[in-house]
């Protein structure tokens, strides 16, 4: 099964060449990577929240298995209701930095714990949170495996259990894993206005705490895209050991764009 980029040239450069130019532009030169067991990272188009994704992934150590973790922002939601939590288990995501394949010995590993993941590919096909983020880790990593999943509308109480599920399944897997939870944050709201907003969700995640981070982000009506992605990776994190989370960077878009009026928000925090 192939899956091809659906957002090349779009949110990132169309080639390799272009694609690593511009991320070389973003790093600082002036960190070493060290281990951390995930991370928050944003998905808009690389000349707004590519300095933040990379200020991040320059200072982690990508494991050969990588799962990544965001929201549907809208596949097949007109066609069919697409599933609460979305896997892809099988085969290979094309793309201008070269193929990446699926770790199908750990999807098989994470399937097993759960009913919760459903089989569903064709969510992912047009799906751009978990593909940004791949031209970032060929960069930083030059051989690695991914599991996909992509969350919409997912219940409270389907996210602690599937939280659990994902902890059993890494754990019989066996191998170091690297988790990243792709989200924006407040979305087309005022520069300081977003920077306050984000603040209370970001504060919720440093604390790992990831109920009170679904409770502030609906409390405050805060437009973050992945907010349960994000929660997941959270409480699967802690059942595997994390104990703190390191605000690397938060931007907006105005920060690039010049304008203040309409922003959206991009935090970018190391797990470990």
């Amino acid at each position: 099964m192939l899956r091809k980029a659906a957002v090349a040239g779009y949110f990132y450069p169309a080639s390799r060449n272009a694609i690593e130019s511009q991320i070389a532009g973003f790093i600082s030169g002036t960190v070493q990577p060290a281990p951390a067991m995930g991370a928050v990272l944003p998905h808009a188009g690389y000349k707004y929240s590519g300095h933040v994704a990379v200020q991040v992934y320059e200072r982690i150590k990508i494991a050969d298995s990588v799962i990544l973790i965001g929201p549907n922002h809208g596949a097949g939601r007109n066609i069919t209701p697409p599933p609460p939590a979305a896997i892809m288990s099988e085969g290979v995501w094309e793309l201008p930095g070269g193929n990446v394949a699926i770790d199908e010995a750990l999807a098989v590993s994470l399937k097993d714990e759960t009913g919760v993941l459903e089989e569903a590919a064709w969510t992912h096909e047009a799906e751009h949170s978990l593909e940004v983020q791949i031209p970032l880790l060929q960069y930083f990593k030059e051989s690695f495996k991914i599991i996909p999943i992509i969350i919409w509308n997912l219940p409270d109480k389907k996210i602690m259990e599937l939280a659990s599920a994902l902890t059993r399944g890494i754990v019989k897997y066996g191998k170091p894993v690297t988790m990243i939870a792709s989200t924006d944050f407040s979305h087309y709201i005022p520069h300081e206005t977003a920077r306050r907003l984000d603040a209370m969700a970001i504060e919720k995640i440093m604390a790992l705490d990831g109920p009170g981070l679904l409770k502030v982000v609906r409390d405050n009506k805060i437009t973050m895209c992945g907010y349960q992605p994000t929660a997941l990776v959270i409480e699967t994190l802690k059942l595997l050991g994390a104990t703190k989370a390191e605000l690397v960077e938060y931007k907006t878009s105005g920060d690039t764009s010049g304008d203040y009026t309409s922003v959206v928000g991009y935090g970018g925090l190391i797990i470990s």
